[in-house]
């Protein structure tokens, strides 16, 4: 019966730790003005159409574990965001001081393992002074900067491969010639370059014969039709 009254006080205290999401971004903080809140929400819809990622940003007053790390985990997890391609930010106030906490979705991590730490290396400056509007605009700069340098760095793999693709074709194809002019007009005894001969024929409708032969050793070769 203790376990069974324990269970229960636990499911409910997470359930009030984690505040329901207001769409993507849930300033529960009072730190954005409306004008704030239009300039944030279209920062999110510019980074999903750009990069395809989804960005939720939490504000608030209140931490249930002491630990904005650990909160930001659970709310990953209980807004289902933990296996999508995602970041959450979570600004969290304590007395007059502000924290930060970034954390990716497994898809996000996949493609961009050093995003979240990058991100919020950028920004704790401005969480630090308690700058959270700015730092918020400022995530979004960092963010975009970061997806950028990774599409131009796919981009540049991509192009080098194939410039190195083109190089071996160019290469397999100066070999192929090389290895023609060779079987055709370098002798098979004694390696000089055989000399050309043109017989005509009588017909004056059909080609005349064409005779390799090399001075030093006395090989010929014919080739019929070639004159």
């Amino acid at each position: 019966m203790v376990a069974l009254f324990a269970v229960f006080i636990s499911i409910g205290v997470k359930s009030y730790c984690l505040p329901r999401p207001i769409g993507q971004l849930s300033d529960y903080g009072n730190v954005l003005d409306r004008h704030g809140r239009e300039r944030i929400t279209s920062l999110i819809e510019e980074t999903r159409e750009r990069f395809g990622i989804d960005v939720y940003i939490l504000a608030s007053w209140e931490d249930p574990y002491g630990d904005p790390d650990r909160y930001a985990v659970t709310l990953l997890d209980g807004w289902n965001l933990a296996k999508g391609k995602t970041l959450l930010a979570v600004f969290l106030k304590t007395g007059k001081d502000w924290d930060v906490a970034i954390l990716p979705g497994e898809l996000t991590t996949v493609a961009y393992p050093q995003l979240a730490y990058k991100v919020k290396a950028g920004i704790t400056h401005l969480v630090e002074h308690r700058r959270i509007e700015e730092a918020m605009v400022a995530l979004f700069e960092v963010l975009q900067r970061q997806l950028s340098q990774g599409t131009q760095a796919g981009q540049s793999v991509s192009n080098r491969r194939g410039s190195r693709v083109l190089s071996v074709l160019l290469l397999l194809g100066s070999l192929g010639l090389v290895a023609f002019f060779i079987h055709r007009r370098v002798c098979p005894r004694c390696g000089r370059i055989l000399r050309v001969r043109k017989i005509r024929a009588f017909d004056p409708y059909q080609g005349g014969d064409v005779v390799y032969y090399c001075q030093r050793c006395n090989y010929s070769r014919a080739k019929k039709g070639e004159g």
